[in-house]
């Protein structure tokens, strides 16, 4: 079984999706198969227009590629379309002696470039839209959107041999696209091991927030628009009117956010009880994850929740939003407090758990064996029946819908 995932970037800036294919490409290995992963050098998500695009640094590749067989590309102009000759070329020499081609991410270049590819050498493909697909988002960028859904995005869906979604929500809310191509689910998933052993909570604590000791919440993600970062503040100041905290957010300014959301902490007479670290990684973001008293996430829209997982398999009690599509999951496991993404009811929750030793106890056991359901050993399995199917889906017309 030989699989090339097809992504749009390397960077540990580029999202979730770097990591799935980073992750499943190992994982196919692992299980004896043969795995590649192609991106392009772009430093920054491509569908940021903040910030000035550049060339990717060793530093900053995402360190889920580092034991995979992984190429990057360069990209030239235009670079918001994250555009590769190089990698037009690369694909026409691979793909034919591939078995699978899985396209991560949409509205790119290289989407295009290996849905392309893979009709032309007549290899299956897998497309998985990684939440691109989601009606919130859908209203973004609308007109670029239809002209690319026009050009070739609707021909490259609806040849796919399967449409990858990695929950039940993400099947029903892209339920209307390319309704005759079968659906497969097969979730995200961890390594939860990475996460048994944490740093003390001190460290973070002694260094990003002067020795602060008391209740302290924390989000921890790329700081973007969809992330509900501003719901969040906004909560907090209604939790700060009934007891006091500190609210950590950590992780990279990809949105350009960061200065509207400081005026937001300032304005709502919070700014000093709010820190903004920027991005940790590796032993520095499981630092955080160990300070924390409550992980939270009020998303207006997230497609899976990666970073749900990784902060219950840390022991970390949970606070999310019901626009998370694993919130369904995992509030039928009580495994996390699951709230509006709306500012007073979000406090409500947070207050919950801040004033709740046992609570926040409970959902740390209940949230470490949910992530255990997540691990790799388990979704491995799903992963490769998912490639199997769509080897024995080449030149296939049944619309029969699959759920892993």
């Amino acid at each position: 079984m030989r699989i090339l995932n097809v992504v749009v970037g390397a960077s540990v800036r580029t999202g979730g999706a770097t990591a799935f294919a980073a992750e499943a490409a190992v994982a196919t290995s692992r299980a004896g198969g043969e795995a590649r992963v192609f991106a392009t050098d772009l430093a920054l998500a491509p569908w940021g227009w903040m910030q000035r695009q550049r060339p990717i640094r060793p530093d900053e590749l995402h360190p889920s590629l580092a034991p995979t067989d992984f190429e990057l590309f360069p990209t030239r102009v235009p670079r918001r379309l994250a555009r590769s000759p190089a990698m037009v070329r690369a694909l026409r020499t691979e793909v034919p002696d591939c078995d699978v081609v899985h396209i991560h991410n949409l509205w790119q270049h290289p989407q295009y470039a290996a849905f392309r590819a893979a009709r032309e050498a007549r290899v299956p493909y897998i497309v998985s839209p990684h939440g691109a697909l989601d009606p919130y988002l859908r209203q973004r960028g609308r007109l670029r959107k239809a002209v690319t859904s026009a050009l070739w995005q609707r021909r490259m869906l609806e040849g796919a041999a399967l449409i990858h979604v990695t929950t039940s929500s993400e099947m029903r809310l892209i339920s209307d696209i390319a309704p005759d191509v079968p659906r497969v689910i097969v979730p995200c998933a961890v390594d939860t091991a990475d996460f048994a052993a944490l740093p003390p909570p001190h460290e973070f604590r002694e260094r990003h927030l002067a020795g602060y000791s008391g209740p302290l919440v924390v989000f921890l993600g790329r700081v973007t628009e969809k992330k509900g970062v501003d719901v969040l503040i906004k909560s907090f100041a209604h939790v700060l009117e009934h007891q006091p905290a500190r609210l950590a957010v950590v992780g990279p300014d990809d949105g350009g956010q960061r200065p509207r959301l400081e005026r937001l902490a300032e304005n709502s007479g919070i700014g000093s009880q709010v820190d903004f670290v920027g991005g940790l990684y590796g032993r520095d973001r499981l630092a955080a994850l160990s300070a924390a008293d409550v992980w939270a996430l009020s998303s207006h829209t997230e497609n899976f929740g990666i970073a749900v997982m990784e902060a219950m398999a840390a022991g970390c009690p949970v606070a999310i939003s019901r626009e998370v599509n694993l919130a369904e999951e995992v509030a039928d496991a009580n495994a996390g407090l699951v709230a509006e993404a709306e500012p007073r009811a979000f406090a409500a929750g947070l207050l919950k758990l801040l004033g709740d030793p046992e609570r926040r106890r409970s959902l740390s056991r209940a949230g470490r064996e949910f992530a255990s359901r997540y691990d790799w050993s388990e979704v491995t399995p799903r992963l490769l029946d998912m490639y199997r199917m769509a080897m024995g889906r080449k030149g296939s017309a049944s619309p029969t819908v699959q759920v892993g």
